[in-house]
């Protein structure tokens, strides 16, 4: 069920329809809020819309470097599971074969 949130970010309102709860939406609008605020001090010269750029590059760059790493472990869990199968063959067959030896020695 869609939620319509109010929300306040950089002194100006907005309405927001979205599927995730309040609290997220609120907390995300703070977030951006405050970060809004501190590129704002930091770059005095910056206009409300190029603070709002700045803020959105550093957000898109953040979410890109989480999907690489995102893929990136995908791609080791695949190479580990890998291993895990080949040992665990491996495992199997030297019990197989410790059976043998000990099967014929009478052991």
């Amino acid at each position: 069920m869609a939620n319509k949130i109010r929300l306040t970010v950089g002194g100006i309102t907005y309405s927001v329809i979205s599927e995730d709860s309040e609290e997220y939406l609120k907390e995300l609008g703070r977030e951006l809020d405050a970060r809004l605020e501190y590129l704002a001090k930091k770059n005095p010269c910056l206009s409300t819309a190029m603070v709002a750029i700045l803020a959105a590059l550093e957000g898109f760059d953040n979410a890109k470097k989480a999907q690489l790493e995102n893929e990136r472990l995908k791609i080791e869990i695949t190479r580990l599971a890998s291993e895990a199968a080949v040992a665990k063959s491996e495992a199997s067959a030297a019990k197989e074969r410790l059976k043998r030896i000990t099967g014929k020695n009478g052991i």
